[in-house]
């Protein structure tokens, strides 16, 4: 028996076809996880992830990231600028539009651009304009400033040429959509400044600079209004900020880089084993989080095993052939870090 108020007939009127940005507003949860308040703080890395590809890459080292008191979120770069040509397959709309409105576009497919970036599956940034219910393109090119506005995923103007200007780069600015994450959604200001924070340990070469409204930090919120963030020592002064104080065993912590594969591939560690607590690790791809591990994390574990098993012969130890990847793993306090082309992850939130 079919359920109460539903046809019995089924036939090719009942077949949807969702174009353009549809599926993202009818499933958000299929790109970023869900609906709710965390999966709206996934808006602002997809964001944050371009920049810091665009740094990784060479050519920005500047990222501007405010939060206003309404909820709005700006985050500039000083990079190339999103291209604002006619697109050769789209000719009637420039390729900033292309980008901003159809999934599956961007310059992340291939190497030519980029040889390595934490965007991969081109749909970032319209996945971000198809759940705001504003947003602004500004782009900064050739010494021209071009600005577009979208609503919803639409656009509601024409990309405008506002003149001269004499800087670079890609600003985006959107208000998350509440018709999607509910009006009583807001972003936290802490959780964003430690995602600003923890990128700009990743890659010494971008300075980072936060701002927010001092009117949504809360009494007991200890997160600054105003801060630059800059690490030349990388992944050290992160663990360093990890480890807080704690007595490790070693002095100093293990800590190094080298390149991977060439085309851009490298790796960096920073790694302690404290006296008094439990291992964590936290390790990264292409500057995105990887929270469940993945072949990085198993890879150091078992570079690690080999080498102490080698120096425990040298040194003509022979309990040394005992060590396990936990026993050297199982109290580590570490920060790990790949670059590398290609990249598999789960999904478009990448875990």
């Amino acid at each position: 028996m079919p359920a109460s108020g539903k046809s019995k007939n089924y036939s090719a009127q009942d077949i949807e076809v969702l174009e353009g940005l549809e599926p993202v507003r009818r499933r958000p949860a299929m790109y970023i996880g869900g609906s709710d308040e965390q999966a709206m703080h996934h808006l602002v890395a997809e964001l944050l992830d371009n920049s810091m590809d665009e740094a990784v890459a060479g050519y920005a080292n500047r990222i501007e990231f405010d939060l206003a008191a309404d909820g709005t979120v700006t985050i500039r770069d000083n990079g190339r600028g999103i291209p604002i040509d006619r697109h050769p397959k789209f000719k009637d709309k420039s390729a900033l539009e292309v980008v901003m409105t159809t999934l599956h576009s961007g310059g992340k497919f291939s190497n030519k651009v980029y040889d390595t970036s934490g965007g991969l599956h081109g749909v970032g940034l319209s996945v971000v304009n198809a759940l705001s219910d504003r947003m602004t393109v500004e782009v900064a090119r050739d010494k021209t400033l071009y600005v577009q506005e979208y609503s919803k995923g639409i656009p509601k103007s024409e990309l405008k040429n506002e003149g001269p200007v004499r800087r670079r780069g890609t600003t985006v600015v959107f208000h998350a959509d509440p018709e999607i994450f509910g009006p009583k959604s807001n972003f936290r200001p802490n959780t964003l400044y430690k995602m600003a924070r923890s990128k700009a340990y990743l890659y010494k070469g971008v300075e980072i600079r936060w701002s927010c409204a001092s009117d949504l930090i809360k009494e007991k919120d200890n997160t600054p209004a105003i801060d630059t963030l800059h690490f030349p020592n990388g992944l050290s002064d992160y663990l360093l900020t990890r480890l807080n104080g704690r007595a490790t065993i070693i002095s100093n912590p293990f800590s190094g880089e080298s390149s991977l594969n060439g085309k851009g591939g490298r790796v960096e560690w920073a790694l302690a084993w404290p006296e008094d607590v439990e291992g964590s690790l936290v390790s990264y791809c292409n500057t995105v989080r990887t929270q469940e591990g993945g072949t990085h994390v198993a890879g150091l574990k078992t570079a690690l095993t080999k080498g102490l098993k080698t120096y425990a012969e040298l040194a003509g130890n022979k309990r040394g052939g005992i060590i396990t990847g936990d026993d050297v793993m199982g109290g580590t306090w570490g920060v790990l870090s790949v670059f590398v082309t290609d990249p598999e992850f789960q999904g478009q939130t990448k875990d």
